[in-house]
């Protein structure tokens, strides 16, 4: 590995952005949520004794672990749903553009999938849809109709909490 300028990563990973046709405002978001990750990165890593002042002091430490963590903290912190998703979409973005630009040898962010309107803490409801997707995939339904058929199972729930006094 080779130590980037910290201003260069997310420079050329907007540059990146850009290139893939992404839309100037996504890309503005993204550099927002991709610096809201750094500042998170760093603490976390200074909180563990390392010293790193940039992205790319970070990058050797980056792995599938920092990135659930990332997303627990998002969700912990109460963040919209909407905001919760879309920087983990950025970081899904920066994590394959680290690996396209050979930075990094692994995708860290590939199995990083966005929260859902579930409630967060119905733990529940969640856990009957993961055992649901599990067994689809036992079934061997295809990936769209389990997609699908989960997408409408969480939404059949959402109303379902919004409209009773009781949850699932």
């Amino acid at each position: 590995m080779f130590k980037i300028n910290k201003d260069k990563i997310i420079a050329e990973f907007e540059n990146y952005l850009i290139t893939s046709g992404i839309s100037k405002r996504t890309v503005k978001y993204y550099r927002s949520d991709i610096n809201h990750f750094k500042s998170w990165v760093l603490s976390e890593l200074k909180s563990l004794g390392v010293i790193a002042d940039d992205l790319s002091c970070a990058i050797p430490f980056l792995n599938e672990t920092y990135a659930k963590e990332y997303k627990t903290y998002l969700v912990e912190n109460k963040l919209s749903l909407k905001t919760t998703n879309r920087r983990l979409s950025a970081l899904r973005r920066l994590s394959k553009y680290l690996l396209y630009s050979q930075i990094v040898s692994t995708d860290f962010a590939k199995d990083l999938t966005n929260t859902n309107p579930i409630k967060q803490d119905n733990v529940f409801s969640r856990n009957i849809l993961q055992e649901f997707q599990k067994y689809l995939e036992a079934e061997k339904t295809s990936r769209n109709t389990i997609k699908n058929y989960v997408a409408d199972i969480r939404q059949f729930i959402v109303w379902f909490e919004q409209n009773n006094k009781f949850q699932i």
